[in-house]
This record gives C-alpha cells, sequence and structure tokens, in this order.
C-alpha cells in the first residue's frame, strides 16, 4: 500500500473537522439525522411515491455460484452499528442474516465494530495502522475519507472497482445500468467506482419533517398550522392556554440555531448552509432571508414560543420532555408520529397524537425548495481496501446481497411467520417479531438482528408496511407538490484533494461563527448586525468556499 506520513497526518488532521452522527440517528423524536436522511437523491423519484404493494426493478440473482469459495475463508470488515440497533448482539455474526449468509457462501466476516461515540476516532486510526480491514463502511459527511475517494484510491488506500465489478459484481452492476441517476451517483468525478453502495429499490421519499401534538390542538380549537403566522399562534396557544413548557422543540446536534433540513428556513429562500438555486450553490447565512429567519426566530425565543435550551440540547429529546406533555412540536422522524409510539414508551397522556404539519411557509400555496430529500442511495457505502489478499471474493461477496434470494433475507430475514409474513397477494411483510417484539426489542433491535438494519438493496417497503395512517399521511404533507427537494446539494458532490483542504481550511472558522451569530442572535445577545455579520464572512472567505462546491457541483452534472 502506498501510504506516508504525510498522507497519514492529512488524514488525521482533516479528519478533526468532520462531525459524526450515529448510524441510527440521535434519541426518539429529536431533530438529528438518521443513516436513512444522509444519502443522495433522485431526479427520477421525486414525482411519484413507490407503491407498497409494487416492485417496478426487482432484484435479479444473475449467475451467482455458491459457495463463493470452496475453502472458508475470513474477511474483516470495519463497520458501524449505534446501541439503539445493536441491541444483545455482539456484532453481526449474532445477527440472522450474516449467519445465512455465511452459510451461503463460506465467507465468515470478522466485524470489527467501534464502541458507540468512538467511531470517528476508530476510522480515523484505520488510516494510521499498517493494515486496513478488507472492507470498510463510509458515509459521506462524517465517516469518510476527508480529501475524497479519487484520493484515497490514489494514496493506495481503497481499490479502485471499476474492472472488478463488471467482471464479478454482475446483480449489483445489473440495478446501477438500469438507471441513469445511479449511473452518475456511484462514480466519481475521475470516473472511479470505489464502493458498493447501499441502494434503494425504487426510490424513497425523504421521511423527516416538523410534526405537531394534535391532541394540543383539539384542545385549543386549532388547526395543523401551514404558515409562519399560523405557527405563532399556534405556539402562543400552546403556551398560554395549555402552559406547555416548550411549544417548539428547536435543536440541531450542532447546537447551531436550526433544526432537521432547514425546514423554518427555505420558506425565507435560503438555507442553513449551502444550497442550489438552480444549479448555482449559494451559502444560506448570507442571504436576505437567513436575516428575516433570524428576526423571526428571535421574537419566537423572546415569547419563550421555542425551547429556552436549544443552544445545549445537542439534538437529544429528553424522554421526560416528550413523554411529560412538555413539548408541543418538533421537527422529527415519520416513525415516531402518530398515537402508538411514545405512549407504547409511556407517555402519561392516553391522547397523546403526534402527527405531521406542512414544512412552514409565508404565504398558503408558496412553494418551498428544501427538505428531507427523496433518494435512491442509502448513506452506506462499502470500500475495499487497496491492500486485500482477497479483492475478487470481498466483490463477489458484497454483490451477492443485490441478488434476489439475499436480498429478499436482508428485508424480510429467514423466519417466515415470525421475522416476515406473505400477504395474500404475494406482498411480503414484517411479522410480529420486528413490529411487535414478544422479547421487548425495539424495532431498530429487531430489525438489526432478525434482518439488517439497512439492507444493501432496500425495499422500503419493509419500513412503509409497517408505518400507521398517520405516519405515512405524515410523509405525504412532508413530501407535497409544493415542498420541493431541488435546494439539497446532491451528496455524491465532491471535490478535489487540493479543493477540499483549502474548503476546510475555510468552513472550519466560518461554520463556529455562524452558529455562535445564529444562536446569539436568536437569543437576542447579538452585538453585531446582519451587514457586519454577511462582511465578516466575506473576509473569512466564504465567496472561495462558494466557488469550491460550485466546482464540484458543475463537475457532478458533468458526469
Amino acid at each position: 500500500m502506498k501510504k506516508t506520513l504525510k498522507h497519514c497526518m492529512a488524514f488525521l488532521l482533516a479528519a478533526l473537522l468532520i462531525t459524526c452522527f450515529a448510524a441510527c440517528g440521535g434519541k426518539d423524536g429529536s431533530s438529528a439525522s438518521s443513516s436513512e436522511n444522509s444519502s443522495s437523491k433522485s431526479e427520477a423519484s421525486k414525482d411519484e411515491s413507490p407503491s407498497e404493494n409494487e416492485s417496478s426493478s426487482a432484484p435479479t440473482d444473475t449467475g451467482t455460484e455458491l459457495p463463493l469459495t470452496e475453502e472458508p475463508v475470513t474477511l474483516k470488515m470495519w463497520f458501524q452499528i449505534t446501541s439503539a440497533c445493536r441491541g444483545n448482539m455482539t456484532d453481526y455474526n449474532d445477527n440472522d442474516f450474516y449467519k445465512w449468509l455465511e452459510e451461503k457462501t463460506n465467507v465468515h466476516i470478522d466485524w470489527i465494530m467501534p464502541v458507540e461515540g468512538t467511531e470517528q476516532e476508530s476510522f480515523t486510526l484505520l488510516f494510521a495502522s499498517d493494515k486496513l480491514p478488507d472492507m470498510i463502511e463510509n458515509i459521506p459527511s462524517n465517516l469518510v475519507y476527508p480529501s475524497g475517494p479519487d484520493m484515497a484510491i490514489k494514496d493506495g488506500f481503497y481499490l479502485r472497482l471499476n474492472e472488478l465489478c463488471e467482471q464479478y459484481a454482475p446483480n449489483y452492476m445489473a440495478i446501477i445500468n438500469a438507471d441513469p441517476q445511479l449511473q452518475k451517483d456511484t462514480i466519481t468525478d475521475d470516473g472511479n467506482r470505489w464502493a458498493f453502495d447501499y441502494l434503494y429499490k425504487d426510490g424513497r421519499r425523504g421521511n423527516q419533517g416538523p410534526a405537531i401534538r394534535k391532541d394540543f390542538l383539539d384542545k385549543v380549537n386549532m388547526e395543523v398550522p401551514v404558515t409562519f403566522d399560523d405557527w405563532h399562534e399556534v405556539l402562543t396557544a400552546f403556551k398560554e392556554q395549555l402552559n406547555i413548557e416548550i411549544p417548539l422543540f428547536y435543536a440541531s446536534s450542532n447546537n447551531d440555531g436550526t433544526s432537521g433540513n432547514g425546514e423554518f428556513l427555505t420558506a425565507y429562500g435560503t438555507a442553513k448552509a449551502f444550497f442550489l438555486d438552480g444549479d448555482t450553490v449559494k451559502f444560506g447565512p448570507m442571504e436576505d432571508g437567513y436575516e428575516e429567519y433570524l428576526s423571526m426566530m428571535k421574537q419566537w425565543y423572546s415569547e419563550c414560543l421555542i425551547d429556552q435550551s436549544f443552544s445545549t440540547r445537542n439534538g437529544i429529546l429528553d424522554d421526560d420532555l416528550i413523554l411529560n406533555d412538555k413539548v408541543g412540536s418538533l421537527i422529527t422522524n415519520n416513525t415516531y408520529c402518530g398515537d402508538k409510539y411514545y405512549p407504547s414508551r409511556g407517555a402519561t397522556n392516553p391522547d397523546f397524537n403526534l402527527v405531521g404539519a406542512p414544512v412552514p411557509v409565508k404565504k398558503q400555496g408558496d412553494v418551498t425548495h428544501m427538505r428531507s430529500e427523496d433518494r435512491l442511495i442509502n448513506g452506506y457505502h462499502i470500500a475495499i481496501a487497496a491492500d486485500s489478499e482477497y479483492p475478487e471474493l470481498c466483490v463477489k461477496w458484497l454483490d451477492y446481497q443485490y441478488g434476489e434470494e439475499a436480498s429478499l433475507v436482508a428485508n424480510f430475514g429467514i423466519r417466515e411467520g415470525e421475522s416476515y409474513v406473505i400477504e395474500a397477494d404475494g406482498t411480503y411483510k414484517w411479522g410480529e417479531l420486528i413490529t411487535n417484539n414478544p422479547d421487548g426489542m425495539t424495532q431498530n433491535q429487531a430489525r438489526g438482528m432478525y434482518t439488517t438494519m439497512n439492507a444493501p438493496y432496500e425495499d422500503y417497503n419493509r419500513v412503509m408496511g409497517a408505518w400507521s395512517d398517520i405516519q405515512k399521511e405524515a410523509q405525504n404533507i412532508w413530501c407535497q407538490e409544493t415542498s420541493k427537494d431541488d435546494g439539497v446539494i446532491p451528496v455524491s458532490v465532491t471535490m478535489t484533494a487540493d479543493e477540499q483542504d483549502e474548503y476546510s481550511s475555510i468552513m472550519s472558522d466560518i461554520t463556529t461563527y455562524v452558529a455562535e451569530y445564529t444562536v446569539n442572535t436568536i437569543m437576542g445577545q447579538d452585538t453585531q448586525d446582519f451587514a457586519s455579520f454577511r462582511e465578516q464572512l466575506k473576509g473569512m472567505g466564504i465567496e472561495r468556499a462558494i466557488e469550491l462546491k460550485q466546482a464540484g457541483v458543475d463537475r457532478y452534472n458533468k458526469r
């Protein structure tokens, strides 16, 4: 491997700038994104959602010969999974799917799973070691080679997979070659295929947004809010009539005065960081609308309509707050909506009912451009080490999981009548071993043990099939025609190593400065007006950072 001290030191320094998010997100109901929220979007999946009962791109097994090796082989794989998903598993060798997979392929995996909270450190240290494990999980924007996948290949860490995939990955490449968007999103600017991407069969619509207590709305005789004025009236009623401690729980994992996917900024034509206006990259805090956003949030904070501790919550919604009627609304995943989830967790109010609310707008009928985006690609990318002794076997082992047989087991498990049931029309759905686990496991824990938390070729209908009508309606509300995701920069946009180094140097200080200014302004402790704030951003190099982002977008659009 062509590792050098210079490259290792550059990696270690750059990694200090990366924020690590858990694969399963924050605590229940928090606004921190899950791994299912850090993925590339699909232009093709915007206009219509996949049917629960239909599949237009079913996987096929294209000539895979089993076992993959006559003699048993052990491969090492670095992979992170949080305690919320791991449950009682030591590692994935306790998982039904991977036990089944080992029997089929004759390949045993020696899992390297870091202790929760040490993922970033563990990932970074991989590249300072003498030898990488055979396969390494990457998640864009947190667990990824800082100089980009092209440089990871040039530096001798990751294997270029183009030819290997064409020769030994027929299942995976059949899926990729059938979709122009996937062809674009699964290669780099240099044309390198650097990893196996976890994919969504038929796509997946955004599943996160504003949610509000419908039982509280009924008590104050009000409707689900649509405009900012509606929100102000509702939050005020929650505060004054119901004495709700936190009418709007509004906190991010970065404590930066924003939340979710910018749902409360987008109506002002801006975002909390970089976004697209057509094909043009802009930086949200530089836009006029950001000042309007700050003004509104400053007012709401002064009236105690938003969480007074938003700057220290780390995006975590404590059980005490949500289970004891102290929160009226929040940004959350639709899994937590409805009248079942939180009551099952111990909510004290028997009338508890959390429902989706539209992304707020200035006036009804306005169109917004930022939300939890639609996707074809999930947040996992499995790279193969350049010095692996078994590169072909790694490719074959990964590819088999995209075929018909393995894909079905990864999604639904091996226990018919328990981990899955087959409906009269032939549709597969999770069984009560997953949805109502007799051993008291959460759905994520049962999913992690008996199927997979995230299948390499994910049939998202397995998740949707477990949703209530309220949860389905929440997604429909967030993804309605007036709520678009075309302002989201695709995660597959990358920079060159030199661009990334320059960009990281600029943005390390800017990110801190913007967060401090935003928080101080909302809390009424601002000592600088917006014009001066914007000028200071220019002095710190934000215009150059925008140029670097734009260069990456331009190259992506030419792929």
